[in-house]
């Protein structure tokens, strides 16, 4: 698991190619285990409540373009473009200014509901996208990252 993470992240930047259920769903995991880890050592040092610490935050701002890049080159590999992501990401950085614009009043909770339900939806699409299975031939992506290669030693 270690040896994947770590070429995951030596892919940081890349957004060609593909990725397979195996490397996108490992890197999903440290993402989840590492940020737990760090909002454990924020709580013990830096008392942040709820609200992400300086580690936390730092740890965010390390991961997200390699959280970014996997999952363009899984979807990639389902014969998907990474442009699939784009409505995900603006409505999930969207959601902090819509839900302090419609703060008061039922109306302003019925906004915040209704845009919660879309993006679990968004989020339900994207996530059927990223547990098919990719195909074992190359796509115009490229070839599959399971594929066999043949001269490699």
């Amino acid at each position: 698991m270690f040896e994947q993470v770590l070429s995951t992240l030596k892919k940081f930047a890349d957004f060609k190619g593909r990725a397979s259920r195996q490397e996108f769903w490992t890197f999903f995991a440290f993402v989840v285990l590492a940020t737990a880890v760090i909002r454990l050592v924020d709580s013990m040092f830096f008392r942040s409540g709820m609200m992400p610490g300086p580690l936390s935050g730092l740890c965010s701002l390390l991961l997200f373009i390699p959280q970014v890049a996997v999952t363009v080159r899984r979807l990639h590999d389902v014969n998907e473009s990474g442009k699939e992501l784009v409505v995900p990401l603006v409505m999930l950085v969207a959601m902090p200014l819509v839900a302090y614009a419609a703060m008061s009043g039922i109306i302003g909770k019925i906004i915040i509901l209704g845009y919660s339900g879309i993006l679990l939806l968004v989020f339900a699409g994207l996530l059927s996208s990223l547990i098919k299975k990719g195909s074992n031939i190359p796509n115009k992506y490229g070839a599959a990252p399971t594929a066999f290669t043949f001269g490699k030693a």
